[in-house]
């Protein structure tokens, strides 16, 4: 009869150790619930950051299209080759692609506004018979609106 006993004992304090072992809360989880400040906090955090790490993107890459459009306003004025501003123009259109969608995103009435400039302009820097004049006007409007929209980010 004292076998059985302890046996029963043994199994209730086994079973209530085991039951305590398979816990699937995470660590994480326990303080959200703990301190949902402290979580509010923590999200916020990571929110700045990746916006922050997005509008540094957006800016490089609105730099790198000014860079360009300067670029291709000098190659224009000595009045070098078509092939250079066909190239000059291929590489605004790959910048700007590789920022459009997060300009999109963030800047919807920006973006409206920049492209109705900046796709004629690539355009018209492809074309076999260039219009300087029309390329010098589009490059003017479109720094003017790029260099707007970066002091907006800023």
């Amino acid at each position: 009869m004292k076998g059985f006993r302890l046996f029963t004992i043994g199994f209730f304090l086994g079973t209530i150790l085991l039951s305590g072992c398979n816990n699937t809360a995470k660590p994480d989880e326990d303080q959200k619930e703990a301190n949902p400040v402290i979580n509010e906090k923590s999200n916020k955090t990571a929110d700045e950051t990746q916006s922050n790490q997005g509008t540094e993107t957006i800016k490089n890459g609105v730099d790198e299209v000014l860079q360009s459009i300067n670029a291709l306003e000098q190659e224009v004025s000595v009045g070098e080759g078509s092939a250079k501003i066909q190239e000059i123009g291929k590489e605004i259109s790959s910048t700007w692609d590789s920022i459009e969608k997060q300009v999109e995103e963030a800047y919807p009435d920006w973006y409206e506004r920049i492209e109705k400039n900046l796709y004629p302009l690539i355009g018209e820097s492809g074309n076999p018979e260039k219009d300087i004049k029309k390329i010098n006007k589009l490059s003017k409007a479109t720094k003017e609106d790029l260099q707007l929209f970066l002091e907006e980010v800023k």
